[in-house]
């Protein structure tokens, strides 16, 4: 993993600027003569719709501030919207309306089967397609040659675990998961990454509600290391019941408990657990000043969809200007070959099967009953 540091100069996106046609005679802001529009999928009725106003307020704020610096090959950025819903019914007719428009690329894409769908839609227009917040597996296995996730993979999310629990100088590992397809397949993938890196670990399932007993089972075994694949809910009551069973060691919960509901039910508990989770804006010191922006401007404070959708729509544009037109095939064709283009986390690329070469997962760590940032998992 890579860490490249996010100066000013990227966060008023000075790199994405192509050259402008015109200013004013006194010097002022540059004329913009046509529009290049991008296409926003979100939901934005139901109950996604609060994240999904937050993924469209994050794409307009981007085009805000590129139009502020010159635009794109010196054109104006125009975003249009469709509700994707959360369907894949709905995710169709969406990418289906934004087709129509004949946008240059499409941001969004929040819940997984509306995003699955959209992809497949828009796949025969060969429209690029980054889809900021549904998970990656799926669409990577649809293999649409138009689409590139902007999350990790599960695999990417164990890689991660793994890696922290060596940073930790962990001796020996218990993987817990709750039954569920999910946490078993992120549970049996770091189990398999543990053995081969040679360290002793088991691996159980919750199979019940007795976490007293599940406690007591993990502190007689000497694992120094747990990690829950679960729910958020059950993890939180599992934590607080390692600790009234005496257990001392790291406890790490995946991303399915970077929810309130984690934090609720373990109490104290939760005190200096961690968590592999996907970076967002209050984890990120290089997104403070453009989430005070954002704050400034939406009188709330942005969630992770608003940080993907800025810097999805950013890398299209610089997509476009790299390429020096707006074919949307053209496009498609520069996305996997951007030039050290930055966002928050660090450098945005894209492997073959358009994965992330650089994932996005942190370390967070419970502190004083909040998330803290604890590493970034990225070695320069």
């Amino acid at each position: 993993m890579r860490s490249v540091a996010l100066g000013a100069a990227a966060l008023v996106v000075s790199g994405l600027l192509g050259a402008c046609s015109g200013s004013d005679e006194g010097g002022g802001a540059p004329k913009l003569r046509g529009e290049v529009t991008f296409g926003v999928l979100a939901p934005l009725s139901g109950d996604m719709a609060e994240r999904g106003q937050d993924l469209v307020d994050g794409a307009q704020l981007a085009a805000a501030d590129l139009n502020d610096q010159g635009g794109v090959l010196g054109r104006q950025v125009k975003v249009v919207v469709e509700d994707g819903g959360c369907t894949a019914a709905t995710g169709e007719q969406g990418a289906t309306g934004l087709a129509a428009k004949k946008v240059v690329g499409v941001v969004g894409g929040l819940c997984e089967d509306a995003a699955v769908a959209a992809a497949k839609a828009v796949a025969a227009a060969g429209t690029p397609f980054l889809v900021t917040s549904a998970p990656a597996d799926r669409l990577i296995e649809a293999g649409v040659p138009s689409v590139f996730p902007m999350e990790a993979t599960v695999y990417q999310e164990a890689l991660a675990a793994v890696h922290w629990m060596a940073y930790r100088s962990t001796q020996q590992v218990a993987v817990l998961d709750d039954g569920s397809a999910a946490a078993q397949r992120l549970s049996g993938l770091v189990t398999d990454r543990i053995k081969a890196d040679g360290l002793p670990v088991s691996r159980q399932s919750t199979g019940g509600p007795d976490l007293a007993k599940l406690a007591g089972t993990v502190t007689a075994s000497k694992a120094d290391f747990v990690y829950w694949t679960g729910a958020a809910e059950p993890g939180g009551r599992l934590v607080s019941a390692l600790r009234q069973a005496g257990y001392t060691g790291n406890f790490m919960a995946s991303s399915e408990s970077d929810s309130p509901e984690f934090l609720q039910a373990a109490g104290a508990a939760a005190e200096d657990a961690f968590l592999t989770t996907p970076a967002g804006p209050q984890l990120l010191p290089t997104a403070a000043d453009w989430a005070a922006r954002f704050k400034d401007r939406y009188r709330r404070d942005p969630g992770r969809d608003a940080m993907q959708a800025y810097d999805a729509l950013r890398a299209l544009a610089e997509a476009v200007r790299q390429a020096g037109d707006t074919a949307p095939s053209t496009v498609v064709d520069n996305i996997p070959r951007l030039e050290d283009f930055t966002t928050f986390t660090g450098v945005l690329r894209f492997a073959a099967d358009h994965s992330l070469t650089y994932d996005n997962y942190v370390i967070a760590q419970v502190r004083g009953g909040k998330l803290t940032l604890a590493s970034k998992l990225r070695t320069d």
